[in-house]
């Protein structure tokens, strides 16, 4: 009784530890006019705590071969986890797509765009896509862009705003959304898939002025805005404005969010018996698109996992892992283990030898006297 009350504890406290186990929100933006660590306003990248705008980190991005001057553009791959950013190189005519670690503000240079790209947005199968601003070439256009070498492929020409452009995704109605535009606005969505035809149903005065950078919150069915007023507020899809949250350091633009997420109910017994018949792990993920996947850092000598199922092999610990990643929304979810102790099977029984109890000892001992006997009267 009392192991059972044991190992039902421990497996309540590896419970509770999952439901602590809970990465923070955090909003990402870049600054388009500056990348140095003079002051506080300075920095390349920032982490804010969406909830105020308060800073949390703050990098300098570096791309190897280049000095980086400011960034426009940012956006998270829903399929790799991969943060994309449009960033500005002294000496370089156009704009570069870059993969950029968040952590860091390491850059990988993917390649040159070819023109002053202001907004980057991606579709949820990982397609990304871009928008020019009002100073390039062509500008307020809607293009393609191959995520491995940077090439664009036009899809639409979208509305004409004054000053300004930033698209975001919308995964609840798989469309974008386009804001373009200061003293002349025009908030316009597109469906996702071609032809990309806008729609302009909505004109709000998008109060703080031009928006500098948008992201779907899947928490609350909302995009989070940054402005030229150096605010953050929300909008809903209709283009309703909540109110301003707060300041963030400079004209911050391009946003990635990523919600905490946390794996739940992995609470395996804590003891097993090495019988070699595959048991079946569960947890409950976290609200990612993406699968808990399970491991163990034990020996095969000690336990083995496939899939979803924990063989347990032979005597010692097994430590199982529940992991799960994250995508365009979701953090990815602090690792939970738990330590599993393996006993030896029990030797297996020795097999009976059948054995002639006495009653049947007798029975075959007269059987045999009586054939003697016959035997007997045969020869007289």
């Amino acid at each position: 009784m009392r192991f059972h009350l044991l190992a039902g504890l421990l497996g309540m406290a590896a419970l509770a530890a999952a439901h602590v186990a809970l990465a923070a929100p955090t909003l990402y933006a870049v600054n388009p006019f500056s990348n140095t660590s003079v002051s506080s306003d300075t920095f390349g990248l920032y982490a804010l705590n969406p909830a105020d705008a308060s800073v949390l980190a703050s990098q300098v991005i570096t791309v190897p071969g280049r000095t980086i001057t400011g960034a426009n553009g940012l956006a998270m791959d829903p399929t790799s986890h991969v943060a994309y950013a449009i960033v500005r190189a002294s000496g370089v005519s156009g704009r570069l797509l870059v993969t950029l670690d968040l952590a860091t503000g390491v850059g990988t240079e993917v390649g040159n765009l070819g023109d002053n790209f202001a907004s980057i947005a991606f579709r949820s199968d990982g397609q990304l896509f871009g928008v020019t601003g009002d100073g390039a070439t062509v500008p307020e256009t809607l293009y393609t862009i191959d995520k491995a070498t940077a090439a664009k492929t036009l899809a639409v020409s979208l509305g004409n705003g004054a000053d300004g452009e930033v698209i975001a995704y919308n995964p609840v109605s798989g469309e974008f959304h386009h804001f373009s535009g200061n003293g002349t606005v025009i908030y316009e969505r597109f469906p996702a898939t071609a032809p990309y035809t806008p729609i302009t149903n909505v004109s709000p005065s998008m109060g703080g002025g031009e928006t500098f950078g948008a992201v779907w919150d899947p928490s609350q069915s909302r995009f989070y805005l940054s402005n030229i007023s150096s605010q953050l507020r929300t909008v809903d899809a209709t283009g309703t404005l909540g109110p301003v949250l707060g300041s963030t350091p400079n004209d911050l633009r391009g946003l990635i969010l990523q919600l905490g997420q946390a794996i739940t109910a992995f609470a395996p017994a804590t003891t097993a018996v090495a019988s070699g018949t595959p048991i079946t792990l569960m947890a409950t993920a976290g609200p990612s698109t993406q699968p808990v996947v399970f491991s163990t850092t034990s020996t095969a000598g000690i336990c083995t996992v496939s899939g979803n199922q924990v063989t347990y092999v032979g005597p010692g610990t097994c430590t199982l892992v529940a992991n799960q990643a994250g995508d365009a929304s979701y953090a990815t979810a602090p690792p939970v283990s738990v330590d599993v102790l393996v006993s030896a099977a029990p030797p297996a029984r020795p097999t009976a030898v059948p054995t002639l109890g006495t009653l049947a000892l007798g029975a075959l001992a007269g059987m045999l006297g009586l054939l003697g006997g016959r035997r007997r009267r045969h020869r007289d």
